[in-house]
């Protein structure tokens, strides 16, 4: 996932704490002037672990369900195409964006546009980058089926799932909610009755925040993730900002890219398996720092549906008109869930390898600290030894006599 920063916004506090006198005097100089940066010789003891403060958890449904909006205006394209091809089953796509709540307690998806696809419906025709694509049903009364996602198609949402974590791309949030659509519609005299099914699959990952200690003695370099260095750098957490709480979505997201994107090298974790999480929020002068650990290696999922009951009168059409659904955790269709669960982990016959990526729940347990005395987060006692892998220069928000 990809986030924007613009240093020049974060607070003026921010920059007077990270970026002191001192700081710019040895950091700036010791960096452009090419010296090589050393990794600590031990991997043992980086920081002070030590719980400071309660916990939360963090979870892309923690705070709130995922919404799904569907523009009337999209709907009514999709009911017309349906009745013009005369088919009982007509495959085709809603198109759309998801975005953060403005609290960051969620997340909504709003589905504003219609593709009749190609390929007798299995290609999308109109993607553009950054769509959330959503296949879709409609048939009649007669040709319904209860289950909207087949164990087939739950199968396609786990590897798809599966690769957006652990690709060397960037990861977007929208790529974390996998939604697929059943429309029944019933056609009458000057109306149309729709029953709309949702089906979503993400990754049933969660996260546990505390307050935490940092030890004086070790000092943290940033890198941006455009750095081409920074694959292959030992790497103890990473940083954020533009977010303004740290239970935002994004954050958890990007909790997901660290511990399994495939393009970095060398993870380095506390003895108890814990990685570092720095956010400069908005609401807070200081960075804020976080431990954050995985409880095991894998991935694992869960399932959310939702569904919605409307009539359309021929007639009647307000401009902007949206159907709002809740994407709740679905119990009807767990056993399908299951099953398909399973079959996905299991061997396969032909290379006889296993799927290991569903086998276990993976919840992360975070700790937040405080800022200790003389912690600094813009040092250079980070890096590797082989001067052809130094990175960058680090970068910095701009002091205010720059702004």
């Amino acid at each position: 996932m990809s986030c924007p920063v613009n240093f020049q916004a974060l607070p003026s506090g921010v920059l007077e704490a990270v970026f002191t006198p001192e700081n710019m005097r040895r950091g700036g100089t010791s960096m452009n002037s090419g010296t090589q940066l050393t990794f600590p010789k031990s991997r043992s003891a980086l920081w002070d672990g030590s719980p400071a403060g309660e916990k939360l958890r963090l979870q892309l449904c923690a705070h709130r369900k995922p919404r799904l909006v569907l523009l009337e205006k999209a709907l009514r394209l999709a009911q017309r195409h349906a009745r013009h091809s005369n088919k009982p089953r007509l495959p085709c796509f809603l198109l759309g964006s998801m975005s953060v709540d403005a609290d960051e307690e969620g997340v909504t998806v709003t589905l504003d546009r219609f593709d009749p696809g190609r390929d007798q419906g299995r290609v999308p025709s109109a993607l553009l980058p950054g769509d959330v694509l959503v296949p879709c049903l409609f048939s009649t009364q007669e040709g319904a089926s209860d289950a909207v996602q087949s164990e087939a198609e739950l199968h396609h949402c786990f590897k798809a799932l599966q690769q957006c974590v652990s690709s060397r791309q960037a990861l977007e949030l929208s790529q974390l909610l996998k939604v697929r659509g059943h429309v029944v519609l019933t056609q009458q005299a000057d109306s149309t009755a729709f029953v709309l099914s949702w089906s979503a699959v993400c990754p049933s990952v969660s996260v546990e925040v505390a307050f935490l200690t940092m030890d004086q003695t070790r000092k943290l370099l940033l890198l941006l993730e455009s750095d081409p260095k920074a694959c292959s750098l030992p790497l103890v957490g990473l940083w954020l900002s533009g977010v303004t709480h740290i239970y935002s979505p994004q954050v958890w997201a990007w909790c997901l890219r660290f511990l399994y994107s495939a393009a970095l090298q060398d993870r380095v974790f506390s003895e108890s398996g814990c990685f570092l999480l720095v956010l400069f929020g908005s609401t807070h002068r200081a960075p804020q720092f976080f431990q954050c650990r995985g409880s095991g290696s894998h991935l694992d999922y869960q399932l959310l549906s939702g569904s919605q009951y409307v009539t359309q009168y021929q007639q009647v059409c307000e401009e902007g008109r949206t159907l709002q659904c809740e994407l709740m955790t679905d119990s009807r269709h767990s056993e399908t869930f299951r099953e398909a669960h399973t079959s996905f982990n299991s061997v396969d016959e032909g290379t006889g390898e296993f799927s290991l990526w569903t086998r276990a729940q993976v919840s992360f347990h975070c700790g937040r600290g405080h800022r200790a005395p003389g912690l600094s987060v813009c040092d250079q006692d980070s890096g590797v030894e082989d001067e052809d892998l130094s990175p960058r220069p680090s970068p910095s928000p701009h002091p205010p006599a720059q702004q």
